[in-house]
């Protein structure tokens, strides 16, 4: 069974058929949202899903717009830990704190969720060729499943990008694209434009279908805890699709009669480079420029403008009673030390959620009652420069002589006997 019926555009409302590679309503413009026929559900949805844990988050194609019958492009992606904490939690006064971990995704970044659906829902139309924009991991992740899946991959890459990203994107077989830009408004304006003439574009939000791997997020946390939402998720955002999916994820999940209820959803962005947040401290629908991208270390999540003034994103926070929160960096790797207490290596942009957290906590947001999850999106190992920046220093240097080490270690407890 699969349930996608339609693209509907969210501005003019019409309809096109999924088995066209549309991108923006080609009568307005606007942004277009895969509609599925949920009426036509059956309970067995969930039994098949518990059934194919072996595929991952394609266990869930009941769900996704990929016509029956395709096969999964799949290298592992989904169903990653959803932890519980042994400090952070207390640290921060919410003992129902748990980390959806996505930096042990096959690429150690969540965008695999949006590439593994949206890549294989492209080749099922038969797209050779295409081209997204990133800072790095998305690029990385779109190069690895266009590779699986013999599709021609272009990669505009933010010249502010770190050189291991840059060359993961390139490792995998992609051809990029440094791009000089001042303004992400010159980024979207320029990816729009090959989109509008008829290039296959896989940017976020232009392609309808990325943020539909990102649902995924909210099949498996409800699962996880019974099938119930969380309270509270907290989600980094940059332009947003990771917390736009989950959103649509958990709607679904409610529309299902699954859940019960819906979470508040806290978007997470650099203070350097917020639009999203001054939009929602003045109540507006969309967001304009602010900030400047280059002036923080959250390289993932940086941009000055969200594409289309980021509407679905402020919707999705205004209507789930949420926040758009903002940090600093000497945030972010404070948040990156916590995480690593509990196991968690994670870059800049990938810790926000917990820095956007004690942001939340510390302003009264969120309870001590409630049940959290806070998303890592990507691993420490993708920005390296700056975990070694946040990482506290090591010991010193010591001799291997055995007499030294015994010395320097003393006696055992009885605990290490």
């Amino acid at each position: 069974m699969n349930l996608a019926t339609h693209y509907i555009c969210d501005d003019c409302h019409a309809r096109i058929p999924l088995d066209t590679p549309a991108l923006l309503c080609r009568a307005c413009g606007g942004l277009l949202e895969i509609h599925y026929d949920l009426g036509r559900a059956s309970g067995e949805i969930l039994t098949r899903a518990a059934e194919r844990r072996d595929i991952g988050l394609w266990r869930w194609a009941d769900l996704l717009p990929v016509p029956p019958g395709t096969e999964p492009l799949h290298l592992g992606e989904g169903d990653t830990p959803l932890l519980t904490t042994r400090l952070l939690g207390d640290k921060l006064g919410i003992p129902g704190l748990l980390v959806k971990n996505d930096t042990l995704m096959p690429t150690g970044s969540f965008k695999d969720r949006g590439f593994s659906v949206a890549v294989g829902f492209a080749r099922s139309l038969g797209v050779r060729e295409a081209f997204t924009y990133s800072s790095g991991n998305a690029g990385a992740s779109f190069a690895t499943y266009a590779a699986r899946a013999g599709i021609a991959a272009t990669v505009l890459v933010e010249d502010v990008a770190n050189d291991s990203k840059v060359a993961a994107i390139s490792l995998y077989g992609a051809r990029v694209l440094r791009l000089r830009y001042r303004s992400s408004l010159e980024i979207f304006a320029g990816v729009s434009a090959l989109a509008e003439a008829g290039f296959y574009s896989f940017v976020n939000f232009i392609n309808p279908v990325r943020h539909e791997g990102m649902k995924t997020y909210a099949y498996e946390i409800c699962e996880a805890l019974g099938w119930r939402a969380p309270d509270v998720m907290v989600h980094p955002v940059g332009t947003g699709g990771g917390l736009w999916g989950a959103w649509k994820g958990f709607r679904e999940l409610k529309r299902l009669g699954v859940i019960d209820r819906l979470p508040r959803m806290i978007g997470v962005q650099a203070s350097a480079s917020a639009p999203l947040v001054r939009a929602f401290q003045n109540g507006q629908s969309t967001a304009g420029p602010h900030g400047d991208a280059r002036r923080t270390v959250a390289q993932s999540i940086a941009g000055d403008a969200p594409i289309q003034g980021g509407a679905r994103v402020l919707r999705a926070i205004y209507e789930s009673g949420g926040r758009a929160v903002a940090v600093d960096d000497a945030d972010l790797f404070e948040a990156m030390r916590l995480l690593g207490a509990e196991g968690v290596a994670a870059e800049p942009s990938a810790a926000a959620s917990i820095a956007g957290l004690l942001r939340a906590r510390s302003q009264g947001w969120v309870s001590p009652d409630d049940t959290v999850v806070a998303v890592v999106t990507g691993s420490a190992q993708k920005q390296p420069e700056a975990l070694v920046r946040a990482a506290p220093p090591t010991d010193g240097v010591v001799s291997a002589d055995p007499a030294e080490l015994l010395a320097l270690f003393g006696e055992p407890t009885a605990s290490d006997r």
